[in-house]
């Protein structure tokens, strides 16, 4: 079974995503909302985890918890990830532990501005470097993993971005595939380009760095 974890706080989308991936998606599985609104929402078609902890991160190791399914699938509640690319996803699950929603490989596109493009672009070129890893979209928040990914591995995600802790933790076998990401479709950015941005720039840097040299288990 596919378990569906989407993180939210204050999406007004949710219920139009609820829709959406029941049109798109006939195999079996359910659909966890991990909300942290301050008026959790009237969910149709899911259920609703209010989340205890903070962060997208410690959202979706809340939604782990509950999952029941041998397949996991992260993503955003606002609309950005479609969801007609999971069952593409879902063919190369057959043969890989994480299949990445990718917007920097052949194919994908994402529709966010030109500087915050090239910013995000150099910044996942250093990361990888870094770490030595071959992935072009390490701050996707699109991903596909397999439940035995997260054997064997302690999470401790900071702020957004715990794909790239899992990534780095598992040593898995990762299939990027292409998307195109979407504006939000409704709703207010959590982390725009300003200060608060940058700030979470600097996070996954020092992410980053104490997962290079095991100061971050």
């Amino acid at each position: 079974m596919l378990s569906i974890i989407i993180p939210t706080k204050e999406e007004p989308y949710v219920n139009s995503l609820i829709q959406d991936i029941e049109r798109e998606i006939s195999v079996p599985h359910e659909i966890i909302v991990v909300d942290k609104s301050a008026m959790p929402p009237k969910l149709v078609g899911a259920r609703l985890v209010v989340q205890k902890s903070s962060g997208l991160g410690n959202a979706f190791v809340e939604g782990l918890a509950e999952a029941k399914g041998d397949v996991i699938l992260l993503m955003d509640g606002d609309g950005s990830h479609d969801p007609k690319y999971v069952n593409e996803m879902l063919k190369y699950i057959k043969d890989y532990d994480i299949v990445l929603g990718s917007k920097y490989v052949p194919g994908g596109y994402t529709e966010d501005y030109r500087s915050r493009v090239f910013v995000s672009k150099v910044f996942n070129r250093v990361i990888a470097w870094v770490l030595g890893l071959k992935v072009r979209d390490l701050m996707s928040g699109f991903c596909m993993f397999r439940r035995s990914v997260f054997d064997g591995i302690r999470l401790q995600p900071r702020g957004y971005k715990i794909v790239l802790e899992i990534i780095y933790k598992s040593k898995a076998r990762v299939k990027e595939v292409p998307i195109r990401f979407y504006k939000r479709k409704a709703g207010e950015s959590k982390v725009g380009f300003g200060m608060s941005g940058w700030k979470e720039v600097w996070r996954i840097f020092i992410i980053t760095m104490k997962l290079r040299f095991n100061l971050y288990r």
